[in-house]
């Protein structure tokens, strides 16, 4: 029965390794800073944010909120991998803001990173991020950078369990 036991964690523990997706698996909160436009102001942010993955589907879906000064923002989405692949799909969506979109990118190494482009309904501007995701020692960090100029930051939110 221990030996059972322990086959089994050992089993569920490389199954988390495999992928990126599963190991952002959790409830994380964090802080740091964004900005909506390349030209706006860092607002600080607080987050929290549920994560739950699939280990049959390769599918992580995620639901939360940020705070900034002022106001509240939901947030939703989901990635879908597989341990043969590099590459994920999914849709994101920010009813507060861009809406729902679609995203394609890489996980790989502890990484998950995807690209978007929307039209802010409220504004009409373009919106293009690229996203990046790091999983390491217990810590989740979300950066994105504008697309047309990605040497500009737009956010950076560091998250724990």
């Amino acid at each position: 029965m221990l030996l059972r036991s322990a086959m089994i964690i050992v089993l569920t523990a490389g199954a988390v390794a495999a992928t990126p997706l599963a190991d952002m698996d959790g409830t994380w909160r964090g802080a740091g800073w964004a900005k909506e436009t390349v030209q706006g102001q860092k607002e600080t942010v607080r987050c929290q944010i549920r994560n739950t993955y699939d280990y049959a589907s390769g599918t992580l879906t995620l639901a939360g909120q940020c705070v900034v000064p002022g106001r509240r923002l939901n947030m939703s989405g989901m990635l879908q991998g597989s341990d043969t692949s590099e590459k994920i799909v999914g849709r994101w969506s920010n009813p507060d803001g861009i809406g729902s979109v679609r995203i394609t990118g890489i996980q790989k190494e502890g990484i998950v990173a995807f690209t978007f482009s929307a039209k802010d309904p409220e504004t009409g501007r373009d919106v293009a991020q690229n996203v990046e995701w790091r999983v390491s020692d217990g810590t989740l960090r979300l950066r994105s950078t504008d697309r047309k100029s990605p040497d500009i930051m737009l956010s950076d939110i560091s998250f724990e369990q």
